[in-house]
């Protein structure tokens, strides 16, 4: 009898105190699965120290690389280590699976660009320099919409002692910025201390204080006052992508790039971007009509009763301050509640088209592959870190 194969004994070191390293952490534990690993978990906690059990042998390491110290112990294990972490660190080189920071830092500006903000801030970790790579993008993305940088000056000094004397630096640094802005957390416990900023400030939010983060969290997002928006990362297709390149490396195949970056895939807004901000009174309006009843299957008639103003007229004021048609921002409202509910139901894809304001899913599907780049069954599984058709069918207009 021919003896059966040794299992692979795989070390997954990621923060679990977050629903980001939760998530990674999921999808690596997904793919463990399948392919019958013994996974050994060791998620950090806030403080961010991270490091393996003394005397652990295995074949292979999945890792939050955020300390030039971390990837030297890891090394000495002289086996392969996949880095889920986005920190650049000199003599790091370990192949990464990540989110693509740019695009992410880039879906937060346009957020608040279209939310008619003119001043977008940044508020990063001050005691944790690996996150530069935050700053610097937001930095660029500021840049290229043609914008000026505001970026907390804690991000670049020791921040100040106690919750309460970081929650007075932040205010007095919120004070000195020109209202209204929009101001992108690191994360949304940073974003949660942005809140508290502006309430010490005497600043509302939205109105004065537009508020987004960089990731998202169900739980503490909403809790907080007011709930947080975040921009939504693939975090379980990062563990399972990660898992997936570790498999090709413990097999003696080599990583076919050095890095493999994940789009987001869109904003969970809440009330802390819940504005628009426009001189245009009508414009305003019906912006506020589009969001209360985009998914009630209006279209622009509806919307030219509601403010009232002519068609034409409308049209060409969306145009100038928007950059799109009315038309295309009730879409545009009506596929994110698509999205949002991929992410947060199990409802069948055609339930989630009429709930979103669609008759007929058919007609959803390729508006949604259009402006997500997959399809609502290929974003699903995406999004859960999972292979495997879609269970969720869906009918023609005719069918019973």
């Amino acid at each position: 009898m021919r003896p059966s194969p040794r299992r692979r004994r795989v070390s997954l070191l990621v923060p679990g105190w977050n629903q980001y390293g939760r998530g990674i952490i999921e999808g690596a534990w997904n793919f463990a699965q399948r392919e019958g690993w013994m996974l050994d978990m060791h998620p950090a906690g806030p403080d961010g120290g991270m490091r393996m059990p003394a005397g652990w042998q295995g074949d292979g390491i999945i890792a939050t690389v955020h300390s030039t110290a971390l990837a030297t112990s890891l090394r000495r294990y002289g086996v392969p280590v996949v880095n889920v972490s986005g920190a650049r660190l000199p003599g790091v080189a370990f192949p990464r699976v990540t989110s693509d920071a740019a695009a992410v830092v880039g879906l937060a500006v346009a957020h608040l660009r279209a939310k008619g903000l003119r001043h977008l801030a940044y508020c990063g970790d001050p005691g944790r320099r690996f996150l530069q790579f935050w700053t610097d993008a937001y930095a660029g993305a500021v840049r290229a919409a043609g914008l000026e940088p505001l970026v907390y000056p804690g991000a670049g000094r020791r921040a100040p002692a106690g919750l309460l004397a970081r929650h007075r630096d932040r205010a007095r640094w919120l004070a000195t910025l020109p209202r209204p802005v929009g101001v992108i957390g690191w994360d949304t416990i940073t974003c949660r201390q942005i809140a508290s900023a502006c309430e010490l400030a005497g600043l509302e939010v939205p109105d004065q204080v537009a508020i987004i983060s960089l990731s998202t969290e169900d739980l503490l997002g909403q809790t907080i006052h007011p709930p947080i928006s975040g921009v939504d990362i693939p975090v379980k297709r990062i563990g399972c992508e990660a898992a997936a390149l570790l498999a090709r490396l413990m097999a003696g195949r080599g990583a076919p790039a050095a890095e493999q970056l994940l789009a987001p895939l869109g904003v969970t807004t809440r009330q802390s971007t819940d504005l628009f901000e426009c001189d245009d009174d009508h414009v305003r309006r019906a912006m506020r009509f589009i969001r209360e009843h985009a998914t009630t299957g209006i279209g622009v008639a509806e919307l030219v009763r509601a403010v009232p103003l002519g068609r034409r007229t409308l049209e060409r004021r969306f145009a100038a301050l928007i950059g799109h048609s009315p038309a295309e921002e009730i879409r545009r409202a009506k596929l994110e509640r698509v999205r949002h509910l991929l992410a947060t139901t199990d409802l069948p894809v055609p339930d989630i088209a009429e709930a979103a304001g669609f008759a007929y899913a058919e007609h959803m599907i390729p508006l949604f592959a259009l402006h997500h780049g997959a399809t609502p069954a290929a974003f699903r599984r995406h999004l859960r870190g999972t292979a495997g058709p879609d269970r969720a069918g869906v009918k023609s207009p005719a069918a019973p």
